[in-house]
């Protein structure tokens, strides 16, 4: 259809250019080829609304094609036909080809000549696609600006009157009433000068996804699932003599433990096949076969988890792939069935009875322990007749982040302390880090971590700097000695005091909403997350007229969906404190937001500090110190928790 007719709103005296109209239709052919028509015609207001004079338009030739049906210039009340003297250019960006990402789009491209501020371009493109791995089922999404901007957008979609797609739209566009038109069904919706989308501040994923239409003729999640399945099921049969049985044969030979058989599988995986992404003549959806990737030595997430497959399946472990959404994918239980809302591709294996989820994307894996599972939905590709399977939200068992202070003041008030600080951190960060250090020379490495110590404490001079890490355990441990005054304030007529590093809580941040928003959405939290601090003092002699206190009260407070937790004790002229943060559920209620409100008025949040005071001081404090020298912090983490912390689920 023609596009909506605009008018002369204006919008904001700032906007560097307003659409006139933004027109979207989708017809969907009876084959499930998808015709999308995108129109817009867009009015210059400043120089920095020049750029919109960069025509661009993408398609993917495997398995679609481009139309372009006009572009105008509008100047000084005259209509230019831009196509008459100016000729598309199309390239082949490869535009994530830094990601190893190889997706074999085309873009079409063109400078509109003459642009001036005040002028007005009319573009109107056709791109065409068919996912034949679907036969012929098609799901889509279409969303309208959630931005306030003066203009006219329109949405409309188009399928045969005896199609089977059904529609679902957000809670803001209200429902869409199809009708019968020429022998087709048509759902149209259309915004004028919208005000912005309300967000919920603070709420989860599904909670924030505003003006969208979906629609889908797929019947259930399971049909999306065994539409998808004999693709990947074929793909991981192994040839005749391939050589991936000798690597099987390799690992059975060492080991009759599945677990022990599983993590060789995944580490074989990852070190054996470097990640592309392959998205080229319908490849967004196609497996490459076992043999084919093992020859070829890469592989995108699909091509991986099909190999790894069929190598734990010649090893007698049960394994399927599952389609997960690298975002978590949070409310996709909400939506209707759209293979679309899948990004990524993972290995699920049946080991004890127990579910092991498994990523060849990954590097540097060496524990089935330490894996994340950060989605929240999966979608089985072997089983049959299976749906949408929730994943329960995991904690972790060791901290993030742990940071381990000792400060020998023995020397006295007046003199530089000894310091030693170490810094472990686990999982995907600390690998990171570990590959960008070993990638250093010496020097470079200890001329960086020296400044990175600068930085951390300020008052800190670095002597000498270490760096080890953990395969096992994906663990990072970063040290440094040295000196430095840790900040003694007073002096001896008034006593000595020392905030105490690593020993404070901050309060929690108010959880409260504006009155226009959803008060019954839950609030996100970060999880899972649990970090550590302990800090060792070796204290001077007090002076002759002080005795020694400790002001660090003890805390194991769960708010909001976070656990605060903290201990300390003093012996001798030793202090000891440790404490930690640790989320354990990944949301929290309305109820408890109003909770956590009503309470941080009156958080602890005070520093810990220690104090020269006169006798008869109370000590605020145990006797009993929290931790001792020889603790292990790679291998024991209940020393950062109290004596039981539940997580999610447990």
């Amino acid at each position: 259809m023609p596009p909506p007719v605009g008018d002369d709103a204006t919008p904001s005296s700032d906007a560097p250019f307003k659409f006139v109209y933004l027109d979207n239709q989708v017809r969907v052919a009876r084959d499930g080829t998808e015709e999308i028509y995108t129109a817009y015609r867009i009015k210059i207001l400043k120089p920095e609304g020049l750029p919109a004079g960069n025509i661009t338009a993408v398609w993917q030739p495997g398995s679609g094609s481009l139309t372009v049906h006009s572009l105008q210039l509008m100047h000084d009340g005259e209509t230019t036909n831009v196509l008459a003297t100016a000729k598309f250019t199309v390239l082949q960006r490869e535009v994530q080809l830094e990601q190893s990402m190889l997706d074999g789009q085309r873009t079409a491209t063109l400078q509109v000549p003459g642009l001036q501020v005040g002028d007005e371009i009319a573009f109107a493109v056709t791109v065409t696609s068919r996912e034949p791995i679907f036969g012929g089922k098609v799901a889509g999404l279409m969303a309208l600006p959630v931005l306030g901007s003066p203009g006219v957008f329109r949405n409309r979609l188009i399928w045969p009157v005896d199609g089977a797609i059904r529609l679902q739209t957000t809670k803001d566009l209200g429902p869409v009433l199809p009708l019968t038109q020429g022998g087709e069904r048509v759902a149209e919706v259309v915004l004028r000068h919208p005000d912005g989308a309300l967000p919920t501040d603070g709420a989860p994923p599904r909670n924030n996804i505003r003006r969208l239409i979906e629609f889908s003729d797929f019947g259930n999640w399971a049909d999306v699932g065994s539409s998808m399945a004999p693709a990947f099921e074929n793909a991981a049969v192994l040839a005749p003599g391939s050589p991936i049985q000798t690597e099987v044969a390799a690992i059975a030979a060492r080991t009759l433990d599945p677990s022990q058989r599983a993590l060789a599988a995944l580490e074989l995986v990852e070190s054996r096949i470097r990640y592309v992404f392959i998205g080229l003549n319908g490849g967004n959806y196609m497996p490459a076969a076992a043999d084919v990737t093992w020859q070829r030595r890469f592989g995108d997430c699909k091509a991986k988890s099909v190999l790894l497959v069929a190598i734990l399946r010649a090893m007698g472990i049960e394994a399927e792939v599952v389609l997960v959404n690298s975002q978590g994918g949070d409310g996709l239980d909400e939506r209707l069935p759209n293979p679309q809302l899948f990004d990524h591709a993972v290995v699920r294996a049946m080991i004890g009875g127990k579910p092991v989820w498994l990523d060849g994307t990954r590097m540097g894996d060496h524990s089935l322990q330490t894996l994340p599972v950060p989605w929240r939905w999966a979608l089985p590709l072997a089983t049959p007749n299976v749906g949408l399977e929730h994943i329960a939200p995991s904690d972790v068992a060791f901290p993030q982040v742990t940071g381990i202070y000792d400060i020998d003041a023995t020397a006295g008030f007046d003199k530089d302390a000894k310091v030693s600080i170490r810094t472990i951190l686990r999982g995907d960060e600390a690998f990171a880090l570990d590959t960008n250090l070993a990638a250093l020379s010496q020097d470079d490495r200890d001329r960086q971590l020296k400044a990175y110590w600068r930085q951390q404490v300020d008052w800190l001079t670095p002597d000498n700097v270490t760096w080890s890490y953990d395969n096992e355990r994906m663990a990072l441990s970063l040290g440094v000695t040295g000196r430095g005054n840790p900040g003694w304030k007073g002096d001896t007529k008034s006593g000595h005091n020392l905030t105490i590093m690593g020993a404070g809580f901050y309060a929690p941040d108010i959880k409260r909403r504006p009155a226009d928003q959803d008060q019954h959405a839950n609030w996100s939290v970060i999880f899972p997350r649990f970090h550590c601090w302990a800090t060792t003092i070796h204290l001077p002699p007090a002076g002759s007229s002080f005795r020694w206190s400790l002001y660090a009260d003890p805390m194991n407070v769960r708010l909001g969906g976070v656990a605060y937790w903290r201990a300390s004790g003093m012996k001798g002229n030793i202090v000891r404190t440790v404490m930690s943060t640790h989320s354990y559920e990944p949301e929290a209620s309305p109820q408890e937001a109003v909770i956590v409100n009503q309470v941080i008025p009156n958080f602890n949040n005070n520093m810990s500090n220690i104090a020269e005071e006169m006798p008869g001081a109370t000590l605020k404090a145990s006797e009993q110190l929290p931790f001792d020298d020889d603790v292990d912090w790679l291998a024991t983490p209940t020393i950062c928790s109290p004596p039981q912390i539940p997580g999610a689920g447990s």
